[in-house]
């Protein structure tokens, strides 16, 4: 056979050592022979990443003899505007790339020193390579990019619930990016082409478990790969997740008579995403005696308004009650902007997966119980897969002064007809018209019947979560248990 060469948006491969890989068969390949194939390729899978699978493949450059031929339309699918801005290039869909699934996302280019050509048994032996080893698989990885941004993607599974940590390492190029989910740390060592800006703008979809790092291209330009990327893993250890970094303050605003929001950054200048659900350790020092209290990351929209569909918080926001008597709390509502704090990786038990088939809620929160429940109840009205039908909110508090980010709330129940939030004070005023009194069988019933009558839900249907005090903890345990929910619908946060 002779070999077999094809033309994919500006690019020619020689692409004889695929012809036995290729799922159509070669008489399918072979249609494309010799010819300019985008059109083709178009047609029938446009979602395949063929610069990933055919990298060894490509041969060089199609040039244009004919001076008609736009080449900007034939590199890139369409004509270039150069007086669009860097910010609406971002936004807009670009054809030179398709956005793929996690069933189509290709085998991470692997960094060598020398690029050789692509021979059937180099892939069998390594297939053979990789059935011996019994390390966890890592992310499956994609990249796309635009004439001045390029996007990093990893896989993770849906509902996987993955925290990231993204360190720039030696210059603009190096990156160490670090995803961790089902108790397994996944290291990924990237560098990049060209040089890129810093930091970068995280994006993750908690339902599918898409990550996406986009970085500002620091020359504008296609790139013809990606450049090198280095996969390891590694079971993380009891002494590896209590490992400790230093905190930034950045931002402070007060809420409430005594609930502070607090923006902290890490020291060392990497990114962090906390997954859903999960809290970190402060750890404080008072007269040479070590501190330390749990709290739940909020979303850094709170320091504006609380917005469906916002960027992934890669920042640490607390929301953080002062108590008198409280020396860890006092001591962090005491620190200012650029005091430095002591934090632990994302810790706790809680479990996205068992939310995959539910889609009706029940949250009971008390106070600053309504930490977890923020990022939850976003992402709860944000799935797309199986959508939520409806949450509905029961938030206990003192008084009306002691409710926090009560307009933020009020929005987002305007926003999402699904979600109803309703206010229960323990010590009204006389002019207070909502629900008072403590929680209930009553109160938590009405609640729950008033959403499932006639929808064809029964109790048996919801999934409820708890947080607040222990004595709260324990009194709505108790009063769930009675309306014959069972513990596997239900999830209480403690620190």
């Amino acid at each position: 056979m002779d070999d077999i060469w094809l033309a994919i948006r500006g690019r020619v491969y020689n692409v004889t050592a695929y012809v036995p890989f290729h799922p159509g068969g070669p008489d399918e390949l072979m249609r494309a022979a010799g010819i300019d194939a985008t059109s083709l390729f178009d047609q029938i899978h446009p979602w395949v990443n063929y610069e990933q699978i055919l990298q060894k493949c490509i041969v060089g450059k199609l040039v244009a003899i004919d001076p008609q031929i736009d080449t900007e339309k034939l590199f890139f699918g369409k004509a270039i505007d150069n007086n669009i801005t860097t910010e609406e290039q971002l936004q807009e869909t670009d054809s030179t790339k398709v956005e793929y699934g996690p069933e189509t996302a290709p085998v991470p280019q692997q960094s060598s020193k020398e690029e050789e050509p692509l021979k059937v048994q180099d892939i069998e032996d390594e297939e053979v390579e990789k059935a011996s080893v019994s390390t966890p698989e890592p992310p499956r990885f994609d990249w796309i990019q635009k004439l001045d941004y390029i996007t990093i993607i990893f896989y993770t599974g849906t509902f996987s619930n993955p925290s990231v940590d993204v360190h720039s390492t030696k210059d603009d190029k190096e990156l160490d990016i670090c995803i961790t989910y089902n108790n397994i740390l996944h290291r990924n060592q990237l560098v990049f082409r060209e040089e890129v800006e810093w930091p970068s703008n995280i994006r993750i979809t908690w339902e599918t478990g898409k990550i996406e790092l986009t970085f500002k291209k620091k020359a504008r330009g296609v790139w013809d790969n990606y450049g090198t990327l280095n996969q390891s893993t590694e079971n993380l250890l009891a002494g590896t997740i209590s490992e400790r970094n230093n905190f930034v303050v950045k931002e402070k605003v007060q809420v409430t008579h005594n609930i502070f929001l607090m923006r902290f950054a890490r020291v060392d200048g990497c990114r962090s995403v906390v997954p859903i659900g999960k809290h970190i350790r402060v750890f404080i020092n008072v007269d040479g005696t070590e501190s330390s209290r749990s709290y739940t990351p909020v979303p850094l929209s709170l320091f504006n308004s609380l917005n469906l569909n916002d960027d992934t918080t890669d920042e640490i926001c607390l929301m953080v009650k002062r108590y008198e008597n409280g020396a860890v709390s006092k001591s962090i509502t005491d620190r200012e902007v650029n005091d430095i704090l002591s934090m632990t990786r994302p810790l706790g038990d809680f479990d996205l997966k068992r939310l995959e088939k539910k889609v009706a809620f029940l949250i009971l929160a008390a106070g600053t119980g309504i930490t977890p429940m923020l990022p939850l109840m976003l992402f709860l009205l944000e799935r797309r897969v199986k959508k939520c039908q409806f949450v509905r909110f029961l938030f206990f508090n003192r008084t009306e002064e002691d409710i926090p980010f009560r307009s933020q709330l009020a929005a987002i129940q305007e926003m999402d007809s699904r979600l109803t939030i309703n206010h229960v004070l323990s010590e009204p005023s006389a002019s207070w018209t909502g629900l008072s009194g403590h929680v209930s069988n009553e109160m938590i019933n009405n609640a729950i019947q008033e959403h499932i009558k006639d929808t064809g839900y029964t109790i048996s249907d919801i999934f409820a979560f708890i947080c607040g005090p222990n004595q709260f903890l324990e009194l709505s345990l108790d009063r769930l248990r009675s309306l014959d929910i069972t513990d596997e619908q239900i999830h209480t946060f403690s620190g």
